[in-house]
């Protein structure tokens, strides 16, 4: 009888309880003007956290002898990136990779300034955590690949050549020999682009292996390499994507 109670009590106290449900709200923006106040208390707080992220972006990764500049169909900033992503690509997969490809709008800056390279200038031009696939694609594949990078005006590319005319792909050559359509080739690709991004669906369905390092990865390690080894950053353009009439 006693639990029988309690039972009714707890109910009825549980019964009165008041439910608050916000039925308006209000705020007041507050924007940071050129000359106001600084907030000395806040900018104490926060200045070890700014001096220790200052110092790792302002690390220097490589030398460059020239400005490297951002182009279609062609340019030394994106002959650069993705000379250095097939390159790592190769290391970090350990496979025998024929070539890669980066889309314009994958590069975030205009250029790169002549002399020093920093951390934070690089992460500036890949701010993206797009991690590298490794791809087999077949001939056929690559040449709808190849019309559509032509038809985009060109896109960069790294161990292969191209030739644009009319808007679309003409001499196409994988590691120096011509595209085979019967053939089955290795791709190292952003996994944005893998998974159909900018309109690459002609990829979107094909199995696909994603290694645990990205796009900005390869090109941080390979500066580093370049740099240890005395090597500076020279502008090469080499007329591996040409427009023709």
């Amino acid at each position: 009888m006693r639990n029988f109670f309690l039972f009714f009590l707890l109910l009825g106290v549980s019964s009165c309880s008041k439910h608050f449900v916000a039925t308006q709200y209000s705020f007041q923006e507050e924007n940071i003007k050129p000359g106001s106040a600084v907030d000395t208390r806040l900018s104490t707080i926060i200045k070890p956290y700014k001096d220790s992220l200052d110092k790792e972006m302002n690390i220097v990764l490589a030398i460059s002898d020239t400005i490297l500049t951002k182009s279609v169909p062609e340019s030394d900033l994106g002959n650069l990136m993705c000379d250095l992503v097939l390159k790592k690509s190769k290391d970090y997969s350990e496979q025998k990779v024929d070539f890669t490809f980066l889309n314009n709008g994958g590069i975030r800056l205009p250029n790169l300034p002549k002399g020093n390279i920093t951390l934070g200038k690089v992460i500036e031009l890949m701010p993206f955590e797009n991690l590298i696939d490794i791809m087999q694609v077949n001939g056929k594949t690559l040449d709808t690949l190849f019309n559509y990078m032509a038809s985009k005006g060109g896109w960069q590319v790294s161990g292969a050549r191209y030739k644009i005319k009319d808007g679309k792909s003409m001499d196409v050559q994988i590691q120096g020999i011509p595209l085979n359509l019967n053939a089955t080739y290795t791709i190292a690709v952003s996994d944005y682009l893998a998974q159909g991004g900018d309109n690459c669906n002609m990829l979107s369905y094909l199995p696909k292996s994603i290694l645990s390092k990205s796009l900005r990865d390869a090109i941080i390690d390979g500066l580093k390499e370049m740099n240890l080894k005395g090597e500076h950053i020279k502008s090469i353009i080499d007329g591996r994507v040409q427009m023709v009439k």
